[in-house]
């Protein structure tokens, strides 16, 4: 059974949003507005919010109610992220990334909705928004790139291939580019999303969350050697990003070399312990490798914990238990894995060994 994670798109609205940054308001380097957008570029939301709740306060310009509604949407007050962008865009009906921004926030709104189905309305809203944006700008790139994932979103993967090309061609950006390989991975044109991600690692060498994407992606279509390559680089540029060694322990387990493999899942639980239950899988198997079937358990039952209705979890739980001896332990685990999994052939093989 293969140990590498399968391939999975997530369109990150982040890696759009990228593209266009907040606006710097034209004043002093210490006024409120601008403590906010290096708060806000930092990764540090909840310290940026006061800042920008006076800026507004000081001065309720467009651009001030555009950097306070940034911030709030990425901390999810997307009412009040909402209610700021329309007056932002009611006093200067020109300030086109207030519109764009209003598109991202519904859907930003859309992905974390409990209920997908009943929340999508809310692209059709991100949708308008475009189009009116669209009036005002037409040559602003964010609006096609955007409007790509939208219509990702909502399955047009060819319509949505079409606006994102357009956006690169208007401005061709790193993270737009990884956008339309992971359109191309939904579609099975692999070779069309390695051709993308490879020029935009060429774009933003020093960007590592393009390479985790790329080597992943090459290590999925069977490139072991240069994943490992583009994982290598991710890690140096971002040793403190968990997902990176995740991959890159993936890439080396494929490569059998246990040991960098076990030192790639060590720092990922070390970086972070319960966001990624995979990292305990895959370093209880490089145990199973070297036969420290004991050590092996404990990670699979770390894993089990954080993860109870994953029968892949489950079935190496149970195997590191046959291989323990502690037949009643397998036997429970490979059980539970089937309820799960019915057509889970590995688990059912075990059963019977155990019979």
């Amino acid at each position: 059974m293969m140990r590498f994670w399968f391939f999975m798109l997530v369109l990150s609205m982040g890696g759009v949003l990228a593209q266009q940054n907040p606006a710097q308001p034209a004043s002093k380097p210490q006024t409120q507005a601008s403590l906010c957008v290096v708060l806000y570029e930092a990764g540090r939301p909840e310290a940026a919010l006061p800042a920008c709740e006076r800026a507004v306060k000081d001065a309720p310009s467009a651009e001030n109610l555009y950097l306070l509604a940034r911030v709030q949407s990425e901390l999810n007050r997307f009412t009040a992220a909402i209610e700021n962008l329309r007056r932002s865009i009611t006093l200067n009906s020109s300030f086109i990334q207030s519109y764009v921004a209003l598109a991202q926030v519904y859907v930003r709104q859309y992905l974390l909705s409990e209920n997908r189905e009943a929340s999508k309305g809310l692209l059709d809203q991100a949708l308008s928004i475009l189009r009116e944006a669209e009036r005002v700008n037409p040559r602003y790139a964010p609006i096609y790139a955007t409007r790509g994932a939208v219509l990702a979103y909502q399955n047009r993967l060819d319509q949505a291939v079409e606006s994102i090309n357009r956006s690169l061609a208007i401005k061709d950006e790193p993270v737009v580019r990884a956008l339309l390989a992971d359109i191309y991975i939904r579609q099975g044109k692999w070779d069309e999303a390695l051709k993308n991600y490879d020029e935009a690692v060429k774009a933003a060498p020093k960007n590592a969350n393009l390479r985790v994407k790329y080597g992943s992606l090459l290590l999925l279509r069977g490139n072991v050697d240069l994943a490992i390559e583009h994982l290598d680089q991710a890690v140096i540029l971002s040793p403190g990003n968990a997902e990176a060694w995740l991959r890159r322990g993936d890439a080396y387990y494929e490569k059998k070399d246990w040991q960098q493999a076990g030192v790639s899942y060590q720092q990922t639980v070390a970086l972070s312990p319960v966001r990624y239950p995979d990292a305990y899988i895959g370093l209880g198997q490089v145990l199973i490798e070297l036969k420290d079937y004991q050590k092996a358990r404990f990670n699979f039952t770390k894993a089990v914990a954080l993860e109870q209705d994953n029968p892949v979890y489950r079935f190496w739980l149970c195997r590191a238990n046959e291989l323990l001896g502690d037949k009643a332990g397998a036997k429970a685990q490979c059980e539970q894995a089937l309820k799960l999994r019915p057509d889970f052939k590995e688990a059912q093989d075990v059963l019977n060994r155990l019979k």
